[in-house]
């Protein structure tokens, strides 16, 4: 009982944070909220995750939640990859143009 609420406290606190944050980054603050909001259902009602994971053809709730953890992190990581890469892209981009105006000024001075 201990950690159902716990857990309920630590969804609740996402589920606030990924709502403040709707109109920074509306489509990762949404999916967060509903799966802080789909995290606190099973919390309150684990029969419900093992109902769900027999009919998914998983033996155990607990099971299926670790599966559904483990694509939803591998799916952040790569986000958080390819938003880097093209950050660092960016930059470079910046730093070039940077460097000739910076010698065009040099040349003309």
């Amino acid at each position: 009982m201990i950690i159902q609420l716990l857990l309920c406290v630590a969804l609740a606190l996402i589920f606030i944070y990924a709502v403040s944050q709707r109109r920074r980054a509306f489509l990762p603050a949404l999916s967060m909220a509903a799966v802080a909001l789909a995290g606190g259902v099973l919390v309150l009602l684990p029969q419900l995750a093992n109902d769900i994971a027999h009919v998914v053809g998983v033996g155990r709730g607990a099971d299926l939640v670790l599966y559904c953890l483990a694509v939803l992190t591998l799916a952040a990581v790569l986000n958080i990859h390819l938003r880097l890469r093209s950050d660092r892209e960016v930059v470079t981009e910046l730093a070039r143009r940077l460097a000739i105006q910076s010698a065009k000024v040099r040349d003309e001075g």
